[in-house]
């Protein structure tokens, strides 16, 4: 019985120290934005430098700090955003599909076992 109480702590402590570390991968893989030369095109959001700051490690009191959770709240609410940003700059800052003056005409022949398609 020990033995599995000890399991279970232990499994727990381990899940929990995880999930910290994969945010920090994560935040680290996330690529820069590209911004663009020319100007009708918005400039990409910036993620803002104080988004990802965690509390103070020392406090005179520790009852007066939120709890964890609030900063890891606060982090991935910061995260969403910046997510939302560069999706409205994809959108505002995408290129039409190319206009046809005339639908293509394309022909298909069987050669060899294989179909070559051409069109014009």
């Amino acid at each position: 019985m020990k033995g599995v109480m000890f399991s279970c702590v232990l499994g727990l402590a381990v899940l929990a120290s995880g999930c910290g570390v994969f945010d920090v991968y994560r935040d680290q893989q996330m690529p820069a934005p590209r911004s663009s030369a020319t100007q009708d095109r918005q400039a990409a959001p910036q993620m803002p430098p104080d988004a990802l700051t965690l509390p103070p490690v020392s406090s005179p009191r520790p009852e007066q700090l939120p709890p964890y959770w609030y900063w890891a709240e606060k982090q991935q609410q910061e995260f969403d955003r910046y997510l939302q940003q560069q999706w409205m700059y994809y959108y505002l800052n995408r290129q039409p599909p190319p206009q046809f003056s005339r639908p293509p005409i394309c022909t298909s022949t069987l050669l060899g076992g294989q179909v070559i398609t051409t069109c014009r």
